[in-house]
């Protein structure tokens, strides 16, 4: 039976406010320098014991060390006047070792702190070019955190609570729990375990993950967004108030969106069909590839297959010169 195909619009259906989900709000609200306010709110309520009153946005594309090294692309990266760095990433599609991924985007900002220690000392030597100090860099690093907002469910072990949505790790001594170091932390939103309605939201949370996952279904704003900070967050995302411009790129985002659904929902359905038990997990190796293939034909980036299958791009880049796909 032919799948029909579900392609999304901007205010289908009397929609008033935007999928903030989408590539295109999801940098608009949390990714430019105008809206900043919400990031600096939203990243204050999610970290709980640190206290942002300001963030520059830094660029978001690192290279390697060398030419053959991979470059990483992070969705948003921001840095606080003390040179705190901050990498928010918005996951769409399920990744296996999307927490081994977190810890290697890391890696980029940490060794950019020791490059940067480098190149200030040269500089000094080029206009001192006669004194005798030595490049003696005492590793004082300063601290990077990537959040992680994912519309998916970890694998967790031992007793997790199953509507445990918000997590924080850090590297902590095994047996009393000390924190080694404040210089790295993950910190992980899953709102594929979000199930709350709209009456038992509690907490600020709470309410930023209600709207992360409904804004786009609501006509009015209830009363339990009665805040500036929300306010401000519905204004943004009232597509009346679109720029001609930016409802082309909000509809672009969109379609991007919906075809990545409707292939998935394809790709698993067939999957059901197929029905080899023995072959889930290869199944849904072939699944991820197959999807990613689609959407190299449907002109999708690298970047933007990777982000949504779980995929790295190295992988992607294979099934692209691949003769039998």
């Amino acid at each position: 039976m032919e799948k029909t195909v579900v392609k999304k619009e901007a205010g289908a259906t009397g929609q008033q406010f935007a999928e903030l989900l989408c590539d295109f709000m999801f940098k608009r609200v949390f990714g430019s320098e105008a809206n900043k306010d919400l990031l600096i709110s939203f990243l204050n309520v999610l970290l709980e014991d640190v206290e942002i009153e300001d963030v520059d946005f830094i660029p978001t594309e690192h290279l390697g060390l060398t030419e053959d090294d991979r470059k990483v692309i992070f969705d948003i990266s921001c840095q606080c006047k003390d040179g705190r760095t901050f990498i928010i990433e918005m996951q769409k599609g399920y990744q296996k070792h999307f927490r081994e991924r977190a810890v290697y985007y890391t890696t980029y900002p940490i060794n950019e702190q020791g490059l940067k220690a480098h190149d200030e000392y040269l500089t000094e030597k080029s206009v001192n070019p006669k004194t005798d100090v030595k490049f003696n860099w005492d590793y004082n690093l300063t601290p990077v955190t990537v959040v992680a907002i994912l519309n998916f469910k970890f694998e967790h072990y031992g007793d997790w609570p199953q509507e445990k949505c918000h997590s924080s790790y850090r590297l902590r001594e095994d047996g009393t729990g000390e924190i080694m170091t404040d210089v790295l932390r993950f910190v992980f939103l899953e709102l594929g375990r979000f199930k709350k309605r709209i009456w038992e939201l509690e907490s600020v949370l709470d309410k930023w993950m209600y709207l992360l996952k409904h804004m786009h279904e609501m006509v009015v704003i209830p009363d339990e967004f009665d805040d500036p900070v929300f306010s401000n967050l519905f204004l943004l995302a009232k597509i009346n108030n679109f720029t001609s411009d930016e409802l082309k790129q909000y509809q672009k985002s969109l379609e991007n969106m919906g075809e990545f659904e409707n292939i998935i929902n394809s790709t698993e359905e067939r999957a059901r069909e197929a029905g080899r038990a023995e072959g889930r997990a290869e199944g849904r190796a072939e699944g991820r590839a197959e999807i990613a293939v689609k959407m190299l034909s449907a002109g999708f980036s690298l970047d933007q297959i990777a982000q949504l299958t779980g995929l790295e791009i190295s992988d992607i880049e294979k099934l692209n010169l691949s003769p039998n796909l």
